[in-house]
């Protein structure tokens, strides 16, 4: 069986997922994976962040995280010292944020025509779903499309897909929960990702082991109901601070990115920060190349 992934050539990941999960006592049947990206914002990294965890009792944990994280870190003008340590403290979470460079030369719409092309040939289809991709196949076509959600979608489909794989390869897996943010990546073409997720997923895994079971929380937009903004809280606060450093110059861009990134995220060995360009993947060494003292408030950022 072919037992390489997309994820386990970072060493230094792979390493950190060990450890991780040698904590986790039983390892569980299933995996829930929550997720929140910065995308587009011309003053912010691009950044997508996936938050893993074992499949908890869903009632107890959104009560418990509503108490821990109580808000979006876009809310939170200073971030309380609960927050800080739940944060670097807690044991239930492995992170994974991936900065994106130049997103523009990471995905072309024309290759996403030639995916959408490929997946319908695939023979595990079913019928409504064969419709549903011919449907977006004339969408493709169309001389007004939106390039840039297309382009997001293509790499949180990409990103995500490979992150099944990685639990499915490497850590026998039967099911898996994903909580995705509401947003346009997920409501284009009438939520075609769902459908390009799960053909993805299966033809990716086909042959090499059993795949698992994939459950995805949407909003409910007839009731105007998001059951799952608690999960989201976790890799929205990620998101937050890793699209809002800059790496280069060590400046942060507000008090509250500093607060977070110096003493919760930074050298976390549960938040995993990798760099994806068009020629290179790999994982962004903080915890042994960047000192968090070299990080510098956004109050000293007119001096930077």
């Amino acid at each position: 069986m072919n037992n390489k992934t997309f994820f386990s050539q970072s060493r230094n990941l792979f390493q950190r997922w060990k450890r991780y999960k040698e904590r986790i006592n039983p390892v569980p049947p299933g995996w829930l994976i929550s997720s929140d990206y910065c995308l587009d914002d011309k003053n912010k990294n691009d950044c997508i962040t996936f938050t893993i965890s074992p499949v908890p009792e869903l009632g107890k944990f959104f009560a418990f995280l509503n108490k821990k994280l109580p808000k979006d870190i876009k809310n939170m003008s200073k971030v309380p010292d609960e927050v800080i340590k739940f944060i670097r403290d807690n044991k239930i979470f492995f992170t994974i944020s991936v900065i994106i460079k130049n997103k523009e030369k990471m995905v072309d719409i024309d290759d996403l025509r030639i995916d959408v092309e490929n997946l319908k040939t695939s023979p595990h289809l079913r019928p409504q779903e064969l419709k549903e991709l011919n449907e977006f196949s004339n969408y493709l076509k169309k001389k007004k499309i939106n390039q840039n959600v297309l382009r997001n979608m293509k790499l949180v489909i990409f990103l995500f897909t490979r992150l099944v794989e990685f639990l499915t390869i490497k850590h026998y897996t039967e099911a898996i929960y994903w909580a995705p943010d509401r947003d346009a990546v997920m409501d284009i073409a009438d939520g075609i990702i769902l459908h390009l997720i799960k053909t993805e997923c299966t033809n990716l895994l086909h042959g090499r082991r059993k795949i698992p079971e994939l459950h995805i929380g949407i909003e409910d937009k007839k009731k105007n109901l998001f059951r799952f903004e608690a999960l989201i809280r976790y890799p929205d606060i990620i998101a937050g601070v890793i699209s809002s450093v800059d790496f280069d110059t060590y400046a942060a861009q507000k008090e509250k990115h500093f607060d977070l990134f110096v003493n919760a995220i930074g050298g976390n060995p549960r938040i995993v920060i990798m760099e994806w360009s068009p020629n290179e993947f790999k994982t962004f060494p903080l915890h042994k190349r960047i000192k968090t003292n070299r990080i510098i408030r956004a109050s000293e950022m007119k001096n930077v």
